[in-house]
């Protein structure tokens, strides 16, 4: 399945992808019934709160089967994917885990040595946008680069656990752009504030659901800047997986619904090309993750 956070009409919802657009989830909750309401009264509006739900993507999955079930002209409304303006899934994330060096090409790149455990950082929730939202200029940094990476959306509270059942606290997967400002990541000693300014975390456009992706390995990812491909790879080349990844984290803190795993970037980053490469006012940003599809935003002035 794949599920949207979506606005229209200036209302923000969650939906999920049907046959002619999306579905949205509160809405077809209540056309089919009480047993889709929690607490019998209402149905989640937020990602979060349907990731916190235990029965969450079961109840999804029940309802997209309603739904396919009824005749055309009985089915609910659904809203044509150019019509609503896609959010970030997960507007504010309990927590934004992120690895760095997790790809053997971009080790060796940026001349680094290779760590046992890629590096773990946090970035900001505060620094979430939206697919297709501009990103301004930050005053304190001009040396923004970019770098597409897998997210991992965690759908159940989870500590120390064993690789092998680490899917079954996977929701699904989302394309995050870990946006980095170089000059504070070389000039700082933590990367949390070069990673987490305001609009460096683009996330998107939506989150496509453990069950289809399994571990999220074999996905073609692609970076490209003004049309041109800048990053070029795939998620086989991960050096720890999502299974290690998930299970290596619980083992220091607790994973909770709805928080986001960034599992590291492939070669191809802005700084270290010859000569490096920096974003700049109109630079249009597209990446793109096999079967998650496109995450674009575009450089602004900071005016």
């Amino acid at each position: 399945m794949r599920l949207f956070t979506y606005s229209r009409l200036g209302v923000s919802s969650i939906g999920v992808e049907v046959e002619g657009g999306i579905l949205d989830l509160p809405d077809a909750a209540r056309y089919f019934g009480s047993t889709y309401l929690t607490d019998g009264q209402r149905f989640p509006t937020t990602m979060k709160d349907l990731l916190t739900w235990e029965t969450g993507i079961d109840a999804v999955r029940s309802i997209v089967e309603k739904f396919e079930k009824l005749p055309v002209l009985q089915r609910p409304l659904v809203f044509p994917t150019y019509s609503v303006k896609i959010l970030a899934p997960i507007y504010r994330p309990g927590k934004i885990v992120a690895l760095g060096l997790n790809y053997k090409e971009h080790i060796e790149e940026t001349g680094r040595e290779t760590p046992g455990f890629p590096l773990i950082f946090a970035k900001f929730s505060s620094c979430v946008v939206n697919p297709d939202d501009v990103i301004p200029m930050p005053k304190v940094s001009d040396k923004l680069d970019w770098e597409v990476e897998l997210a991992v959306v965690i759908g159940k509270t989870c500590k120390d656990i064993d690789e092998e059942n680490a899917l079954d606290y996977v929701a699904g997967y989302t394309i995050i752009n870990d946006v980095s400002a170089r000059d504070l990541q070389s000039g700082d000693v933590q990367w949390i504030r070069s990673k987490s300014l305001d609009g460096l975390g683009p996330l998107g456009p939506c989150i496509v659901t453990v069950d289809e992706l399994g571990d999220g390995s074999g996905l073609t990812m692609q970076t490209k800047i003004n049309g041109v491909v800048k990053q070029d790879s795939s998620t086989s080349l991960l050096r720890c997986g999502v299974r290690r990844i998930v299970s290596h984290l619980s083992q220091s803190f607790t994973l909770e619904p709805a928080d986001i795993i960034a599992t590291g970037t492939p070669s191809g980053v802005g700084f270290a090309r010859d000569p490096p490469e920096f974003l700049k006012p109109g630079d249009q940003m597209e990446l793109y993750i096999e079967k998650i599809g496109y995450l674009r935003n575009r450089i602004i002035s900071a005016k």
